[in-house]
């Protein structure tokens, strides 16, 4: 595919890491980019929603998108990472189902959309051209709303350029803390620069944080009506999101808050590689928390209706494994396997808690005699480790 081959040639800060990139970086050119397709390509105006924030973001983006469909809106959801392939990033919805493009259809509309004009793409990074490939692909769609899940910032998120009408903030954790901030004060007050002068409201998942709560009231520099949310209690962290979205949904399109708030949890198709059964026997469970917050709320849970499980985790070089460490000490473990394989990070002095418990790992068949296992499995750290824990099933599977 012409376009893959494209995309792959592109830098991906995703995978190198290198953020030092972010020092001098400003969105002018990408500006002008947008400026040139808007013109050029007459693209489609939607209804837009930007979701920034540390925690949550994925699946309430999964959540906005689905009850938007099931309503009957044609809806383009952009998201990052992906799990498998790269098209998982611009999916459309209709009817509550999410519908990953075809490669043809992808690769059709990159010969006739970007490749008259591939000199004008090829200093973009991965992130930046595929921002700005799914805004064309989108308006070629003829969705009616659109979703995105910004990257790792909002102030200077490439997703930050397709002028959202609304924005929503979820949880605040401390991630990405060499580019955003050394404190969720300075994070937030990054994430929140995903605003623009043409937003009209900003809906925000209660901090349960007088600073932070504060920081979001007054940010809002036209005076946009904000609303915070607290998020109801709920046995999973999905269907606390799931109703936060259609609260939040609510909020921006009041004329069918009553549609909105008919549809149930159980009608709603969970997001995919959050809180996800990758196997029944043993039980294997895969969700992406990497970082301190996000990694208490789902061993937390998943230790709710599990008395003893075994954990495998995985952790990219740039966070805070200290402090991921520290949210294990009191988990019900049988065993922690630590992925330490390439491209992941490498742990620090485990606490003495943890050390009979853990097995240090670099190749994925040190990991077969856990998922042949009796006792079930929770998968978390990294998007990165869904690959790999989906092939080592499947590779198990058919022993």
């Amino acid at each position: 595919m012409q376009f893959l081959d494209f995309l792959y040639s592109l830098q991906n800060i995703e995978k190198t890491r290198n953020f030092n990139v972010f020092q001098s970086y400003s969105l002018d050119a990408l500006n002008e980019l947008f400026n040139f397709v808007n013109s050029k390509h007459k693209v489609n105006k939607p209804i837009r929603i930007s979701v920034v924030g540390t925690n949550g973001k994925g699946s309430t983006s999964h959540y906005l998108a689905s009850l938007l469909s099931i309503l009957g809106y044609k809806t383009g959801l952009y998201t990052s990472p992906h799990l498998l392939s790269p098209l998982e990033r611009f999916q459309v919805f209709t009817k509550g189902k999410s519908q990953i493009p075809k490669e043809e259809e992808v690769e059709q509309f990159f010969i006739q959309s970007i490749l008259p004009d591939l000199e004008r793409f090829s200093s973009l990074s991965y992130f930046e051209f595929l921002t700005v490939f799914s805004y064309l692909f989108f308006s070629f769609q003829n969705t009616e709303f659109e979703i995105w899940e910004a990257g790792l910032g909002g102030r200077l998120d490439a997703t930050k350029l397709v002028q959202a009408d609304y924005a929503i903030l979820t949880k605040i954790g401390k991630d990405h803390s060499e580019i955003l901030g050394d404190s969720k004060e300075k994070i937030c007050k990054e994430k929140l620069g995903i605003l623009t002068d043409v937003c009209r409201k900003l809906v925000a998942m209660d901090p349960m944080d007088p600073s932070l709560t504060s920081i979001i009231e007054t940010f809002p520099k036209n005076q946009m009506p904000v609303r915070i949310i607290p998020l109801e209690g709920k046995p999973t962290y999905l269907e606390s999101n799931f109703l936060f979205a259609k609260t939040a949904l609510a909020e921006f399109v009041p004329e069918i808050k009553q549609e909105i708030q008919s549809i149930s949890w159980e009608e709603i198709d969970r997001p995919r590689g959050r809180m996800e059964v990758l196997n029944s026997s043993p039980e294997i469970v895969f969700d992406p928390a990497h970082n301190p917050d996000a990694i208490a709320t789902t061993t937390l849970e998943f230790g709710m209706s599990h008395s003893l499980f075994s954990l495998v985790l995985g952790s990219l070089p740039d966070k805070d494994q200290e402090g991921i460490l520290r949210e294990l000490e009191c988990l019900p473990l049988q065993s922690l396997y630590l992925w330490e394989g390439t491209g992941f990070g490498t742990f620090p002095e485990l606490p003495l808690a943890l050390k009979p418990l853990t097995k240090r790992i670099q190749k994925e068949e040190e990991l077969l005699p856990l998922f042949q296992g009796r006792f079930p499995v929770l998968v978390l750290g990294s998007f990165r480790l869904y690959g790999i824990v989906a092939k080592l099933i499947q590779n198990t599977t058919n022993m």
